[in-house]
């Protein structure tokens, strides 16, 4: 106090000192400051929010007199708009190592309490210092005491306590430069102070957080349709907007090999789960062309079999409805099956319609070489437009493979059928005019000759009344967050017929798809030893008391003890 009188009205008054300073390092004062939840105030390891501060002109500049840790403790003095705590008024000072913050002495000329009033905003233009706590700038070696809030200090923070930048403070433009020219040095290229937005006037810079955003809010989201003529090309076009989505991913994640504003942006690791994950959304929708396929052979299996049924004697007639009930069950069953292993067909078909290798080759080149074989440069796209062939295309490979299990299925159901009937005729044998019961062989057409009209079939008709106005059928294939909902031009419209020729096609040139099988769990077998459950370095209480009872050994007094 000045002039060490009992009371001083210079205290806060007449000697008001001000000073202007620098956060030091955090290794020096967040051990003060418990990161997680706590169970009582004891836990706190130090009084307060307090910082270490060197203050510009009275301390130093340096570590060789004043090290960090030697600094005094400044407290901080809240806004009134944050309360002091009390009635549940509070706030947490937002204060990181290496801001420009201004204050005052609490007891004035001793200058040994000072309190942080406020804090001085980084300017953009500003380049900020990767380290902190050294000596680059003393008393005598001039230079920038600006540095970032994520700068390395003496002592940095370990895993997962580390601070990264968010993708809100990471710029979109590469500090970096070629010397001869103003070109981006390219994501691979050392790093450089400048990659974060930590400044207080550029809030509407872009950043990488506004491309991710755009990327979200581009992505179109499949908006399958009810109506039942619109359940095939709506399924079609579901699997056009997904291997759209997917190629506009792969885009991103090649493009991030030779362009940094892709690679601070880009959150794709593994190309191939991404388009292991597309596949299993593309089986979705390809189940919904397999149903039709089914439900078009019910129909057409319980039409041919009409003929039949009125053959039969009355008496038999209930027989060969719990028949129909039961070929129904089997139909579903095995085209339940086909569908289990959609997912891995699919895959197949990205995988040789896609080739992953060749892209991030010619990607690699681009960046490293300025361009690749075919003599694109760098940025060039790196995916071509997914036009509805493509789609088409993927969907008759997987039909193509499986129109051995179709016929099968449906061999498998004509034998059973006959079955039946041959017994049925040998019950009937003498009785006239049984003629008709003798060969169903051919009701069911081959499936890859009527897949257009399996397509096309239409079993559930909206307007039950004649005079019932047909209901106007859905306009939006998909939507996007910032467009909302739209719909694919016209020239795209998926044709069944198109399906139903290249089906035919590959089925021909032998191109289809087959099930790829899945990959099993790992089983035990007789020789495989028993598992240990035997925690490391000896056993537990638990370990132990599992092994007692299956020896059914007693429980003994204090063996088990609740805390």
């Amino acid at each position: 106090m000045e002039g060490g009188s009992l009371f001083n009205p210079g205290f806060l008054g007449s000697n008001f000192l001000w000073w202007v300073g620098q956060i030091a390092d955090d290794s020096t004062w967040r051990d003060n400051i418990n990161a997680g939840k706590y169970p009582d105030k004891d836990s706190i390891p130090g009084w307060g929010r307090r910082y270490k501060v060197r203050i510009i002109g009275l301390h130093d500049q340096g570590q060789e007199t004043i090290p960090d840790d030697q600094l005094p403790w400044a407290n901080v003095m809240y806004p009134i708009t944050a309360g002091g705590g009390q009635t549940a008024s509070k706030a947490t000072p937002n204060l990181r190592q290496g801001n420009m913050v201004f204050g005052f002495f609490l007891d004035g000329q001793d200058q040994q309490v000072p309190v942080i009033m406020g804090v001085l905003g980084n300017n953009s233009q500003t380049v900020l210092n990767q380290k902190i706590g050294t000596s680059r700038v003393t008393n005598t070696t001039p230079g920038t005491l600006a540095t970032s809030g994520y700068a390395d200090g003496a002592s940095p923070p370990k895993g997962s306590a580390r601070p990264t930048p968010p993708a809100s403070d990471l710029a979109v433009k590469q500090p970096a430069k070629r010397k001869a020219a103003s070109q981006e040095a390219g994501p691979g290229a050392a790093p450089a102070p400048g990659a974060t937005n930590e400044n207080s006037d550029g809030i509407h810079q872009s950043t990488s957080a506004d491309t991710k955003r755009q990327a979200k809010c581009d992505e179109k989201i499949v908006l399958l349709k009810p109506d039942p003529q619109e359940h095939v090309p709506s399924a079609l076009k579901g699997i056009q907007t997904a291997i759209d989505n997917l190629t506009t991913k792969i885009d991103s994640y090649l493009q991030a090999l030779q362009s940094y504003a892709d690679a601070v942006t880009n959150v794709i690791s593994d190309l191939q789960a991404l388009m292991k994950s597309f596949a299993e959304e593309m089986a979705k929708y390809m189940k919904v062309i397999f149903d039709k396929v089914m439900e078009f052979v019910v129909k057409t299996l319980n039409k041919a079999l009409t003929k039949v049924v009125a053959a039969l004697p009355s008496s038999m007639r209930y027989q060969f409805s719990d028949m129909k009930q039961v070929f129904t069950d089997l139909v579903r069953c095995l085209y339940s099956k086909m569908t289990d292993g959609l997912g891995d067909k699919i895959l197949g078909a990205l995988t040789g319609a896609i080739d992953l290798p060749e892209l991030i080759k010619e990607a690699t080149d681009r960046a490293t070489k300025g361009e690749d074989e075919n003599g694109y440069p760098s940025g060039a796209t790196t995916n071509p437009y997914v036009p509805m062939c493509t789609a088409e295309t993927i969907t008759a490979q997987v039909l193509a493979g499986s129109i051995p299990e179709i016929d099968d299925a449906n061999n498998n159901l004509v034998g059973n059928l006959n079955s039946y009937l041959d017994d049925v005729n040998d019950t009937l044998a003498g009785i006239a005019d049984v003629a008709s019961l003798l060969d169903v062989k051919n009701l069911i057409p081959d499936i890859g000759g009527s897949l257009t009209s399996a397509l096309s079939f239409t079993n559930i008709k909206l307007n039950v009344f004649g005079c019932e106005a047909t209901p106007t059928v859905a306009a939006s294939d998909f939507y996007t967050f910032c467009q909302g909902g739209d719909a694919q031009t016209e020239a795209e419209t998926p044709s069944a017929k198109s399906v139903d020729e290249k089906t035919k096609e590959q089925s021909e040139n032998g191109g289809g798809i087959e099930d790829q099988g899945s990959t099993p769990y790992v089983e035990p077998n007789r020789s495989t030893p028993n598992v240990n459950n035997k925690t490391s370095g000896g056993e537990s209480d638990i370990d132990q008391a599992l092994e007692d009872s299956q020896n059914n050994a007693p429980v003994q007094e204090g063996d088990l003890e609740l805390l």
